[in-house]
């Protein structure tokens, strides 16, 4: 299974005056546009997942919406496990994703939770990689059956195929 870890997009700051549901935190207009140019980029890259699970808070679904407007993605469909708290998270999206069929599949998510879901995938016991504001891992999981076993598994469940930060996107397009 092919399986993009996305975190969501450099979204507004945390204040409970403004924002008193923080699930309600929008994407920045800069996140965006960074955002929207790592899109235009992966979709060169890889072909588009069969499933785009997504946390409802808006500022991860804004971030998968936008992988569907630029990149063509498939419309995201709300996976509650990527909303949990980081342990409960982890585990959770571990079982969920052991359950699918797909050949690939994408999840976009919050923080600290991908980096430690990934590093958990890659067979690290600490933080494997950054996991910054709408990066993109791309992982080959060996086999998504044992993903069930959570820890267990000896060695690692995944390689990482590729990690994409929107930083390296727009450095990019300014040298060009």
């Amino acid at each position: 299974m092919l399986l993009f870890v996305i975190r969501h997009a450099k979204a507004a700051e945390r204040d409970s005056q403004v924002w008193p549901d923080d699930s309600m935190r929008p994407l920045t207009k800069g996140g965006i546009r960074k955002f929207e140019r790592l899109a235009e980029q992966i979709c060169e890259i890889h072909e588009p997942p069969q499933i785009v699970l997504s946390s409802s808070f808006a500022r991860a679904w804004s971030t998968a919406r936008i992988l569907g407007k630029v990149a063509r993605w498939p419309d995201p469909i709300r996976c509650q496990s990527l909303e949990c708290d980081h342990d409960d998270g982890v585990e959770a999206t571990r079982a969920f994703l052991s359950l699918r069929s797909e050949e690939s599949i994408a999840i976009v998510g919050h923080e600290p939770m991908l980096s430690d879901f990934v590093a958990e995938l890659l067979g690290s016991s600490g933080p494997a990689i950054v996991m910054n504001k709408g990066a993109v891992a791309i992982l080959e999981v060996n086999d998504p059956k044992q993903l069930a076993a959570g820890k267990s598994f000896p060695g690692s469940a995944a390689s990482l195929v590729a990690l994409i930060d929107p930083s390296w996107v727009a450095q990019g397009r300014k040298k060009r």
